[in-house]
């Protein structure tokens, strides 16, 4: 049940992250500082597993807060959204 709470908000951070990279709204910055925060945070707790996943969590996060304080790529941003909601929807399958 948890690992289907944390995909649904591994998706949300996807999406948010995709609104504020391809359209630019910079009054989400503090918003996605947070949601990079929280991504980091979990990465950090299940690294302990040595899952690749989680280290790529955190590649993610940290990819997400470096764009809430100055402008990205929009194929990072493209890419790291479609690895975050991938990771989701296996997330709900699973």
């Amino acid at each position: 049940m948890i690992i289907k709470i944390l995909g649904i908000i591994d998706i949300f951070i996807a999406i948010c992250f995709w609104i504020f990279g391809v359209f630019s709204i910079k009054i989400m910055a503090g918003f996605i500082l947070i949601l990079g925060l929280y991504l980091l945070a979990k990465g950090i707790i299940f690294v302990t597993g040595l899952s690749f996943a989680s280290i790529l969590d955190i590649l993610a996060a940290v990819i997400i807060i470096v764009a809430s304080s100055m402008a990205m790529p929009k194929i990072i941003v493209i890419f790291t959204s479609l690895f975050l909601i991938q990771k989701g929807v296996f997330s709900m399958v699973s």
